[in-house]
This record gives C-alpha cells, sequence and structure tokens, in this order.
C-alpha cells in the first residue's frame, strides 16, 4: 500500500482518517472484498468507516444478535476466520443475516497493547481472500495504531497547552495581588503570597480568585488577564 491516510490533528479527525484507511485499503485489494471498522467506546461498540451499507449492516446485525467474529474477536482478543460460512455452525443468528457472504475476516486493532476495536473482512467470493488482500489487511490495521497514537498525542498536548496558557493568566493577575498585598502590609512576596492561600484555605477559594477580589477591590476593575500569545505559525514551503 503506497497510499496513506493523512494523520488526524485531533482525535475528531481519528474517524476521517479511519474512512481514508478503509477506501486505500479497498483499492489495494484485487478482490474487493466488503470493509468495515468497528471502535470499542464506553459501553459500546460503533462502525466508525465501512466501505458498503452491507458491512455495516452486518456488523449492526452482530451487535444486535450477540454472537458473530467480530464480538469473537472483542472477547478473545484474538483474529478469527470462517472462509466458507455455508459450512459454518458458531454463529447461527449471524449467518441468517450473511447470506450473500461466503468468508469472513476479523482482525484485532491493537495500540500499544489496548484493543481498539475490530476491522473487519467480508468476501462475496468463495475461496477466501487473495494473498495481496491480506497483506493490506494486515498493513491497515497496523497503520490504525499508528494513527489512533498519533491522535492521541495531540490531543495530549493540546490539553498540556491550554493548562500552561490558564497557569500563566492566572499567575499574572496573583502577581498583581501580590504586589498590592506588599506594597499595603510592607511584607516579601513570600509572606504575601502566604497570606493569599491562607485566605485560599479558610474560604475555599482558589489563590487565584482571591487574587482577582484584591485586584478589583484596589482598582475598582475586574484585573487584565494576560495575552498568551501563540507563536506564528510557518507560511507552507
Amino acid at each position: 500500500m503506497a497510499e496513506r491516510a493523512s494523520v488526524p490533528t485531533d482525535i475528531e479527525e481519528f474517524e476521517r482518517a479511519l474512512a481514508e484507511c478503509v477506501a486505500i485499503a479497498r483499492r489495494a485489494m484485487p478482490d474487493s472484498p466488503m470493509l468495515s471498522i468497528v471502535l470499542r467506546r464506553p459501553g459500546e461498540l460503533s462502525t466508525v468507516a465501512s466501505s458498503d451499507g452491507l458491512a455495516e449492516l452486518l456488523d449492526g446485525v452482530q451487535r444486535a444478535t450477540g454472537q458473530g467474529p467480530l464480538l469473537d474477536v472483542i472477547e478473545g482478543g484474538g483474529p478469527v476466520t470462517s472462509l466458507n460460512l455455508r459450512a459454518e455452525s458458531r454463529w447461527p443468528r449471524f449467518l441468517a443475516a450473511a447470506e450473500q457472504v461466503r468468508g469472513v475476516h476479523c482482525e484485532p486493532l491493537e495500540s500499544q497493547g489496548a484493543l481498539l476495536g475490530v476491522l473487519t473482512l467480508y468476501s462475496r467470493r468463495p475461496g477466501g481472500f487473495a494473498d495481496e488482500t491480506w497483506v493490506a489487511m494486515r498493513v491497515t490495521a497496523a497503520h490504525v495504531g499508528v494513527l489512533f497514537r498519533a491522535a492521541l498525542d495531540v490531543a495530549r498536548m493540546r490539553e498540556v497547552a491550554g493548562q500552561l496558557k490558564e497557569a500563566l493568566t492566572t499567575r499574572a493577575v496573583i502577581d498583581q495581588a501580590l504586589g498590592i498585598v506588599m506594597a499595603q502590609r510592607r511584607c516579601t512576596a513570600r509572606q504575601a503570597f502566604e497570606l493569599l492561600r491562607q485566605i485560599s484555605q479558610d474560604r475555599n477559594v482558589k489563590v487565584h480568585q482571591i487574587a482577582a477580589s484584591i485586584v478589583e477591590k484596589v482598582s475598582g476593575e475586574p484585573p487584565k488577564r494576560s495575552r498568551f500569545e501563540e507563536p506564528p505559525q510557518r507560511a507552507p514551503g
């Protein structure tokens, strides 16, 4: 597979990248199986990408009936394959709705040892899957794990950046209040901060909120919050 799905820049783009993965994978599979990607979510399984409406329907049948190869992967963690569904007896309720399908393979999608979901290949043709299809399937499954880690890393970095911005903003307000307390009480910065901390504990209010009230009481207006400037983005090229 020479093509690659674009790397998601946040969690919300992850599912769009999965749809791109499915489209790329199917083009690399000479026998054109139907593909779907199901992700585990708290309390549910969701089909987030599919190459065909029937693939999504068959995923739903398994969730509704409580049986099928997809659910076996979720329960056991290993791949599940059946290349002749006409002779299969493991999932009678699923098979009743899968008359158009001859073979199925469900591959676990993992990232750092955790099961994210399942990549499923449904074949309408007898005789299993082409060798190139197996290769493309394994590459796609590995790439989903890479996409997930990339999206998760970006989300974590954005969370840290947000915390940093908030810390810098509240620090500026606290510094203003410290200056006022130091001037009024003729004390050191350490002593002024200890006073703010003690008031914060007594009133069960955050230090930066105590600081804001002091600044507003003295100046007659809310403290000006410092603006955290993002670094300039480099122009493409």
